[in-house]
């Protein structure tokens, strides 16, 4: 007999809240194991290759019967063993797999189900494949009636979602993993990088960027939102932001642009703004618009090894991207790195080469999409 519509509700709804939240799959066994009227539960979702995705969770099951299953009961466990060559889908009952008169004389029921009243089990296999691997399981104890054909409703019903919620819960894992590494490689940049919402509120920053406004020289946070400290300035900025979020909500033309921002006692900073779509950062809000900002009298410190590590550049030639990369030109960065201006050339060459770009401004671009960003490029009309 099926649960109510409510407890069915509440438990596919707990099913995804496990997909983004592991530690939410206990509260769906336990709702599961309510419902079942089972007394314990456990869930094992694996991919093969990627152990530190593995989801193992468990309801009312003894820690220490864990641990010495995995140690060893595993090797002899007549259920998963008879259990573990079957498709996805399958559903079965322990009974079905194994008769109480042989399963009361193994080694596996006398030493260890019995100890942790483990005797009835009903299973589901949720996916078996050369790269994945999904079980559920419910256990009640002696006192306990065996589960009946009738209880796999239930779960048969859930499979399809715990799938589902199974192949999200990588997806999400691996999203989030790919977020860390590239706020990683943003925080690597000596370009301050700012990502924008539709009305122009910061979704998110590089460690370069705060530093910027840290200083409260030139660029302001003001509500949330990018300002400068020259009101005519800032309104052109504003205008700029503007503009870039429109075109990428479809509703304008704009490429951005760049422009000047004045400080006190430096250089003004150069502000590039573009517009930007289905970017591959997992922020709070969708980021419409991002900013690039540089200071010209900072002197950068790019991380030469992770060119050298990714495009394979000599030392050399990971110097030379660096001082171009801070606007110099080809004869300033020769005389900076103390070579002449045709080994200079023949390095640049090397360097388009190796990281597949043809002008010195696509390198600042070429770490964000190594970091894995998408910077569109903006047709114009």
């Amino acid at each position: 007999m099926l649960p109510s519509k409510r407890a069915l509700t509440e438990l596919i709804g707990s099913v995804y809240d496990a997909a983004g939240d592991p530690a939410q799959w206990e509260t769906f066994l336990g709702r599961l194991a309510q419902v079942s009227r089972a007394d314990s539960a456990a869930l094992l979702m694996h991919n093969v290759g990627r152990e530190r995705y593995t989801v193992s969770a468990s309801w009312k099951l003894d820690p220490e019967a864990s641990r010495s299953y995995q140690e060893y009961y595993s090797s002899i466990d007549v259920w998963a063993i008879r259990g573990r060559p079957k498709p996805a889908g399958y559903l079965c009952t322990s009974e079905s797999l194994c008769r109480p008169q042989e399963l009361a004389s193994t080694e596996i029921y006398n030493d260890f189900l019995i100890r942790y009243g483990i005797v009835h089990g009903m299973f589901g296999v949720i996916e078996n494949n050369a790269s994945r691997w999904a079980s559920l399981s419910l256990y009640r104890d002696l006192s306990s009636n065996e589960f009946q054909v009738s209880d796999l409703d239930t779960v048969n019903l859930l499979i399809p979602h715990i799938q589902r919620a199974f192949r999200l819960h990588f997806q999400l894992s691996e999203l989030g993993a790919r977020a860390e590494e590239v706020e990683t490689a943003l925080n690597l940049l000596s370009t301050g990088v700012i990502f924008v919402a539709a009305q122009g509120e910061i979704v998110q920053m590089n460690s370069r960027a705060e530093d910027l406004l840290r200083g409260k020289d030139g660029l302001l946070l003001m509500k949330g939102k990018l300002s400068a400290s020259s009101p005519e300035e800032s309104r052109h900025l504003q205008a700029v932001i503007k503009g870039a979020t429109r075109t990428s909500n479809g509703d304008g033309l704009s490429a951005g642009g760049t422009l000047l921002v004045s400080r006190m006692d430096k250089r003004p900073l150069a502000v590039t703004v573009a517009p930007l779509r289905n970017t591959k950062l997992r922020l709070t809000q969708r980021a419409a618009a991002i900013l690039f900002i540089s200071d010209p009298d900072r002197n950068p410190e790019l991380p030469i090894d992770l060119l050298r590590r990714c495009y394979g550049l000599t030392q050399a030639e990971a110097r030379l991207a660096m001082i171009l990369l801070e606007g110099q030109s080809l004869k300033e960065a020769a005389d900076i790195s103390g070579v002449t201006h045709n080994t200079a050339k023949s390095q640049l060459k090397s360097i388009f080469w190796k990281t597949q770009v043809k002008r010195q401004g696509e390198l600042i671009r070429l770490f964000l999409n190594t970091a894995g960003i998408d910077h569109p490029r903006i047709e114009s009309s």
